[in-house]
């Protein structure tokens, strides 16, 4: 199988990226990224590859801002401290 052109790589990371937007969305592994061409782009398709490049870290700026917000609602674990020592688990045994 013969590696992609740029233009359908273009094409085919637009749509990617798109995806990878839509999974994150929902929490979901993104789907596998399309084959690169071989060697460096064009000089006429290079406006559109930075253009995907800064799709794709403003995609991974907003993940992370979001994964930033999650983690400081989350309540502080008391098993962070590994000094600490647990307390036996506790198991209620009722009849069903």
């Amino acid at each position: 199988m013969s590696p992609p052109t740029w233009d359908e790589y273009l094409a085919e990371a637009s749509a990617h990226l798109a995806a990878v937007r839509a999974s994150s969305e929902l929490g979901a592994s993104p789907p596998n990224p399309p084959a690169r061409p071989e060697g460096p782009p064009p000089e006429d398709r290079l406006d559109q590859v930075r253009s995907l490049a800064m799709g794709y870290d403003q995609l991974a700026l907003e993940v992370l801002t979001r994964m930033q917000a999650i983690d400081q609602r989350r309540p502080i674990s008391q098993s962070k401290n590994p000094h600490q020592e647990l307390l036996p688990a506790r198991f209620i045994n009722t009849p069903i």
